[in-house]
Parts: C-alpha cells; sequence; structure tokens
C-alpha cells in the first residue's frame, strides 16, 4: 500500500525517492525475522498467543507510523510493524494441519494465497488513486484502523495447537505441565533455531525457498519498474500506471482456477487409484503436489518474456500490460503447489519450514523494490526483462528433480522420515505431471512401509 503513497511522503519529508522506497524495503526486512521467531514459538506455546500478540503489535506500529514526525521514525514504525506483524506468516499452514485433512486443506490454502498474493499487486491501485485525494497519514491510519479491527476477532478464536491444548487441560486438571520449569529456555532456544537448521540441512527446503524468493522478490521489484516504463514509454502518471496491478491480480484468480479445475482432479484421482491399489494403507506422496510448480515456472518465463518483446512505444500499451496475467498465475501456482507440499512433507515442523521459507523470500523482496529502476534504467526494459525471464526459468528443473529424486532426499531427512507415514516412489507423481508434457508413463505404487 506504502507504493502509493511514496510520491506524497517523499516530498512531506523532502527526502529522494531512495530513501521513500525503504518504507517497503524495510517492512519486507521486519518480515524477515517474524516468521523465524512467530513459527517456532507457536508450536512450542501455541498458535493463539502468537496471533494476539503480533496482532496487536501490528496495529500500534501501525497507527505510529501515521503519526511519525520524521522519515526515520517513519521507516522504523514500517521495519517494526513488519518485524511483529509477520510473525502469523508462518502459523497458517501449522493451524490448517491442525484443523483440516490435507484434501480439505486445498480451498483454505488457495484463499489465503489469494489473499497473499494479491495484497501487493492490488494494494497499489486504491492506494495510488487515493494518494491525490487523501493524506498519506490518513491512509497510514486506515491501515491501523482496519488491522484493530482483524485484532478483535483474533483475539475471539480458540487454540489450535494439539500440545498447546493437552498442557492447558493438565494445568486445569492440576496435572503439571509436560515441560518441566528447567527446560523451556532450552526448548526454547532449540525451537527457535529450527527454521534456521532445516534451511541448513534441507535441500529441499533451501532450494525451493530460493526459487520461490526470487518469484516472490520479482513482485516487489515490479511494483517499481512498472511505473518507470509506463510512464517512460506511454506517458502515464503513477497513479495510471499503478492500474496495470489489476493484471497480475486477474492472474492470481486464474491461477486458482487452473489448480482446482485441473491440477487437483488430477491429484484426488491420483490419489484414489493409489488408496485402491494399495488397499487403503498407502497414499500420495508429497511430490503429487509438484505439477503446480512445473506450470509456474513456465507461467512465468513466459510472461516476462511477453512483456520484454511488447514494452515499445510503437506497441499499444494494453498488449504489455496483459503480459502480467501469466506472471500472476505462475505466482499463485508456486505458491499453493510449494505450501500444500511443505505441509504434506513436514506436517509437524510446517510451521518452521514456512517460517524458513519466509525469511529467504523476505531477504529478497527487501533488496527488490531498490533494485528496479536501477536494472532497467541500466540495461533497458528489453534486456531486464529477458534476464529476470531467464532466471524464472529455473523452476522446471527444480521440480523434475524432486519428481525424480523426491523419495531419496526424504529417506535421508530427519523431519520428512519421521513425519510422512507413507513413503511411495515418487514415479506415479509422474501420471499428474505426463498430460502437460505429452507423455504419460504407467504408474507403478510402491515404496516402504512407514513400521519398516
Amino acid at each position: 500500500v506504502q507504493s502509493g503513497m511514496q510520491q506524497q511522503i517523499q516530498e512531506h519529508f523532502q527526502t529522494t525517492n531512495f530513501i521513500a522506497t525503504l518504507g517497503v524495503g524495510l517492512y519486507n526486512f521486519g518480515s524477515i525475522f517474524g516468521p523465524l521467531i512467530g513459527g517456532p514459538l507457536s508450536e512450542l506455546y501455541g498458535r493463539r498467543p502468537v496471533y494476539v500478540g503480533a496482532s496487536v503489535g501490528f496495529v500500534f506500529f501501525s497507527l505510529a507510523a501515521a503519526l511519525s514526525p520524521t522519515m526515520i521514525s517513519l521507516l522504523s514504525c514500517r521495519a517494526l510493524a513488519g518485524l511483529i506483524g509477520s510473525a502469523v506468516f508462518a502459523l497458517y499452514g501449522g493451524t490448517l494441519a491442525d484443523m483440516f485433512s490435507p484434501d480439505e486443506r486445498g480451498p483454505l490454502v488457495a484463499l489465503f494465497t489469494v489473499v497473499l498474493q494479491g495484497a501487493p499487486t492490488i494494494g497499489p491501485v486504491p492506494s495510488s488513486l487515493l494518494g491525490n485525494i487523501v493524506h498519506w497519514r490518513w491512509l497510514m491510519g486506515g491501515i491501523a484502523a482496519w488491522a484493530a479491527i482483524i485484532t478483535i476477532v483474533v483475539i475471539c478464536l480458540p487454540e489450535t495447537e494439539v500440545n498447546a491444548i493437552r498442557r492447558r487441560i493438565a494445568q486445569e486438571q492440576g496435572l503439571g505441565l509436560p515441560i518441566s520449569p528447567a527446560q523451556p529456555s532450552g526448548i526454547l532456544g532449540k525451537a527457535l533455531s529450527t527454521p534456521i537448521t532445516m534451511l541448513r540441512r534441507e535441500p529441499i527446503v533451501t532450494w525451493t525457498s530460493l526459487y520461490h524468493a526470487f518469484i516472490y522478490g520479482l513482485l516487489f521489484l515490479l511494483l517499481e519498474a512498472y511505473p518507470h516504463v509506463y510512464k517512460s514509454y506511454y506517458s502515464m502518471s503513477r497513479q495510471q500506471a499503478s492500474l496495470v496491478f489489476i493484471a497480475p491480480w486477474l492472474g492470481n484468480l486464474l491461477g486458482v482456477l487452473i489448480y482446482f479445475c485441473i491440477l487437483k482432479p488430477q491429484y484426488d484421482a491420483h490419489q484414489h487409484a493409489i488408496l485402491v491399489q494399495s488397499g487403503g494403507k498407502r497414499n500420495i506422496p508429497p511430490e503429487g503436489r509438484l505439477p503446480g510448480v512445473s506450470l509456474s515456472s513456465l507461467f512465468t518465463p513466459i510472461g516476462m518474456l511477453w512483456f520484454a518483446l511488447s514494452a515499445r512505444p510503437d506497441v499499444y500499451w494494453l498488449v504489455p500490460v496483459l503480459s502480467g496475467v501469466p506472471v500472476g498465475m505462475g505466482m499463485t501456482l508456486l505458491q499453493l503447489s510449494l505450501l500444500n507440499y511443505y505441509i504434506d512433507l513436514y506436517p509437524t515442523q510446517s510451521a518452521s519450514v514456512i517460517a524458513a521459507n519466509c525469511a529467504v523470500r523476505n531477504v529478497v523482496s527487501t533488496i527488490f523494490p531498490s533494485l528496479g529502476i536501477p536494472l532497467y534504467t541500466h540495461f533497458g526494459i528489453r534486456d531486464a526483462s529477458l534476464l529476470l525471464a531467464c532466471i524464472s526459468c529455473i523452476g522446471f528443473p527444480t521440480a523434475l528433480i524432486l519428481l525424480l529424486y523426491g523419495k531419496k532426499l526424504r529417506a535421508a531427512s530427519r523431519w520428512a522420515k519421521q513425519d510422512v507415514n507413507d513413503v511411495c516412489d515418487s514415479v506415479p507423481c509422474f501420471g499428474a505431471i505426463a498430460p502437460l508434457m505429452s507423455q504419460f508413463p504407467q504408474p507403478t505404487y510402491g515404496g516402504t512401509d512407514s513400521s519398516n
């Protein structure tokens, strides 16, 4: 939302464009650490305390940002709002795993993805339009007011984490806590280090998080690059240029439709076939979630290539604008597929895994907004977009490697091996992606029982 107020803030504090863009970057910088703290704390003390604490803290620092007398205080409050508010980003996977089965989780993860991906894309549209008629302090205050309403709802939510519920029941019955008073500090330290440990020792988490971070950061880079491009080539104002973000937002919605109309039915049919053939003893492996990653790694490069070749003064402005649709589709499909993959692969550690993923994403999204205009100015619109398109192609071989060697990687994993109840061969997963690659191999359902 702040990208729409950027010009007002720059003029109000008499600062440079680079300093003004730091409001977005520092918010994302704070978001690096929030999930790393919130995820492990939720697994140790329960989800509800983290939800409530993060919501209250976000309201406080958002209001403080609206009242900031200096640019330094504004940037500090934005960073702290990102730090505290982002603690909940790592919780939704664990919360859904607490409450719903894998089949029931799909629509809810999709809903969260639309909100998560849609907020940065659609947010600049109303904020840029209002930026001309409403003072930036009122816009910031509106964020705090809306967050306060959400906080009231959050306070009314019950606890969902099973261990936290057991501890509460034990206290009520006078049975004592499962954790002795001498242990919490050591357990807390270990819990807080879990996301970093998994990021270092789990190749699946490391590589998928790096790729996801680039795609997520690309969105924030385009927040600054789009207005620059459309102002340079089509003489649009920043407010007019902000409307082009409707295209990636429409892509988000189309990505959800593809997921539910194509990928999920294939996943369900594949799951049913495995259950029938194994007599109900085996489930589809986590790699069954990866076809969406393969698709996303095609859509995003296509969108950036489209933008590179069509963003020219002699091409009607709507043509490059529509390139944002496949970019948005790719981002949403990647988010949906990876989150479901993480939850299936690490059900008891999903909050820590998602926290690690969020941290890497937010490192990149902190840097990318400030790189957008320099990148497009130095390389030119075509070459900069081609460079981004080439890097985004990395996702396709990543998905293929996980499909081919996912079972071996899981077998070598300390967390996945103890969490996944049924590890079957990754060969069947090609059944879901084969139609997309014009070949459908005959599936064979095997694997080892977790009890062996």
